[in-house]
């Protein structure tokens, strides 16, 4: 769990954390730190509603994202190995760059992306050093967080977060046969399936 003020409860200490008012935790790391930053966390809440990657007759639904698109291989019982679309950090800013227009509004063209680029606000983080930078992630860090649920659904209860249900959830990934499908995971068995992006 990592905490407003930048400190970390261990994995090992996550059963005996009670929450600091006066240092409320932020997320839950989900991803190993590289080059002494903190790693990469999962936010505490989700959106209170089902969300569009893009509405029919946007241009985000018929727009072929080259740059993002992902293609993989094996199953849920084998895993997976996935190519092309590895890090979500950036697919919001390159989707910005090929639609402009539409991205200026976000809440109606790209709902998803909507949702991450204004948690930082409605999670209450305004003014700390985690207002920005959440994002959607690539269908490679999506599988990620499935396959290590367990221990995050832990960590997330302790920090009074959601709890992951048997649902799908969208990455950023773009198919890279169809321009109207996106990548997402059923959270109930980790099956990876494409699907129209209007779909919520």
């Amino acid at each position: 769990i990592i905490l407003t003020d930048g400190t970390k409860v261990s994995v090992a200490n996550v059963a005996t954390y009670t929450i600091d008012e006066n240092n409320k935790p932020i997320g839950v790391i989900v991803s190993a730190s590289y080059g002494g930053g903190t790693g990469k966390a999962i936010g505490l809440q989700k959106s209170a509603s089902t969300l569009k990657w893009a509405p029919e007759d946007t241009t985000g639904y018929n727009t072929n994202f080259t740059e993002i698109q992902a293609s993989y291989s094996g199953s849920s019982s084998s895993g997976y190995t996935f190519e092309g679309d590895i890090d979500g950090s950036d697919n919001w800013e390159y989707i910005c760059s090929i639609d402009p227009e539409g991205t200026q509004d976000a809440a109606t063209n790209y709902p998803i992306f909507n949702f991450a680029n204004t948690y930082g606000t409605t999670a209450g983080l305004t003014g700390t050093d985690y207002e920005n930078g959440w994002y959607v992630p690539s269908i490679t860090e999506l599988c990620e967080v499935y396959k290590n649920k367990e221990v995050i659904q832990t960590s997330l209860t302790k920090a009074g977060g959601f709890n992951f249900d048997e649902s799908y959830y969208w990455s950023s990934s773009q198919d890279v046969s169809y321009d109207f499908y996106a990548y997402l995971v059923f959270f109930s068995g980790g099956r990876v399936d494409d699907s129209y992006k209007y779909i919520n």
